[in-house]
């Protein structure tokens, strides 16, 4: 892996490539075995180390998570980490290799530490679990069952490409689809969850605000959703507002919003 292919990856994790150049690269990590191993190994690395995620541990019950902590913020994995964050802005020849090296280094860190959390911190919030659980992706209401003079056939093609898992081109042609009719409810909520699930959280939560504001019947929906999409992206609070919102004026999901509240 070259120097250039390093930045690339980086550029493509920090959301700074083009359209052009994100299409690119997407249709490269499907043709090149090498460079999608590559890539997630630095995704891996820029997800599970970056400055959020490894400042959890302020959260937790200190009485119930002493050795956790002291592994957490001992020396070692505190020198790991800043030769990480400065292995990542690094623009000499070397840090492909830096990275490379660390990549395996930290897999083990990452796989050590994270072993411990549900001894150690039971109470940790994992989001991401509440997101998969809640949002269920697999059970989304489906425009393939409609009659066919009902639906768009370009909603069917749509929702095919998301349970395919092609979030990338679902996102895109349920815009396309909202850009020239804005009736159908659930084109807001697939659009938003590939959004979610393609890290774009501002976007997601921007269709979602779309569809709050319209006079669509299934409009309330927008707040559970938003919920769903604050907690994937780790913004708690925001997410418990959403469900007090849910809860107090008895709208979609009203009874999940309550058990959802009650694990954040």
């Amino acid at each position: 892996m070259n120097l250039e292919d390093d930045i690339l990856i980086e550029n493509f994790l920090r959301n700074e490539l083009s359209d052009e150049e994100r299409t690119s690269f997407l249709e490269r990590i499907k043709s090149d075995s090498e460079f999608k191993k590559q890539y997630l190994l630095e995704k891996q690395l820029f997800e599970s180390l970056n400055e959020e995620d490894w400042s959890f541990v302020n959260t937790i019950d200190s009485k119930e998570t002493d050795e956790y902590e002291a592994l957490f913020k001992s020396q070692e994995i505190q020198n790991l980490k800043q030769v990480i964050k400065n292995a990542s802005t690094n623009s000499k020849g070397d840090r492909g290799k830096v990275i490379r090296l660390l990549t395996g280094i930290a897999a083990a860190v990452v796989i050590g530490v994270f072993a411990l959390r549900p001894i150690l911190s039971p109470s940790v919030l994992d989001t991401n679990t509440l997101y998969t659980t809640y949002a269920d992706l697999n059970k989304l209401p489906s425009f393939a069952e409609r009659s066919s003079g009902d639906i768009n056939e370009n909603l069917v093609i749509a929702e095919k490409l998301f349970k395919e898992k092609n979030y990338e081109k679902a996102a895109s042609t349920f815009d396309d689809i909202l850009d020239s009719d804005k009736s159908v409810s659930g084109a807001y909520i697939y659009a938003a969850l590939a959004q979610s699930q393609l890290g774009n959280f501002d976007k997601a939560i921007e269709v979602l605000n779309e569809l709050e504001s319209s006079d669509l019947i299934d409009s309330e929906k927008a707040y559970w959703y938003k919920s769903l999409v604050y907690i994937k992206a780790n913004k708690v609070e925001q997410a418990k507002k959403e469900l007090k919102n849910i809860i107090e004026k008895s709208l979609f999901n009203t009874s999940k919003a309550e058990e959802l509240l009650g694990k954040l």
